[in-house]
């Protein structure tokens, strides 16, 4: 069994020598390897948070009590649900995997969008800031930086995080 793509890499590896080559050509074979996704207790894939956030503003943000236990707790869970920065979930979805009540997750939903760290795209459907947490590659996320930016939304998401996290500039948004 050959591995993803091998007669692709053969046949480009023999027409790079057929034109750069003033000598006889040469097979030429390449093996490519897929490395599996990461597994960290389970087969969800990854997503990456900013080491900022997660070293300066959310340790902050606990003790300073700007952002509860439960707003954590549900930011968290929606992180660990996201396909490219979008979570679709409702309420009584996150209420259960968390142990808590529909109606506080609400609570804890709405204070997420006034800090700037969540927004809501509609019912059922949030996106989190992609300057602290996105699942996927860097491309995609300045891709997505740029077309939220485009928005010119009223909020200035993703850029400006709500007062009380002042503090915290995300700085350069060139």
């Amino acid at each position: 069994m050959q591995p993803a793509g091998a007669a692709h890499n053969e046949d480009l590896a023999r027409r790079i020598a057929e034109q750069f080559g003033t000598s006889p050509v040469h097979a030429v074979k390449a093996v490519v390897y897929r490395r599996p996704p990461h597994d960290m207790l389970g087969k969800d894939g990854y997503s990456l948070v900013s080491n900022y956030f997660t070293r300066y503003v959310l340790p902050y943000c606990l003790m300073k009590r700007i952002i509860s236990p439960l707003q954590t707790a549900v930011l968290s869970n929606l992180i660990g649900r996201q396909k490219r920065g979008l979570i679709a979930a409702t309420q009584a979805e996150i209420a259960e995997e968390i142990g808590v009540g529909r109606t506080s997750i609400g609570l804890a939903l709405s204070a997420l969008c006034e800090k700037n760290l969540l927004r809501k795209v509609k019912r059922s459907t949030y996106q989190l800031n992609p300057r602290v947490a996105f699942n996927g590659n860097g491309e995609e996320q300045q891709q997505l930086l740029a077309e939220l930016r485009a928005m010119q939304l009223d909020t200035h998401f993703p850029d400006e995080l709500a007062g009380d996290l002042c503090p915290f500039s995300l700085g350069d948004t060139a």
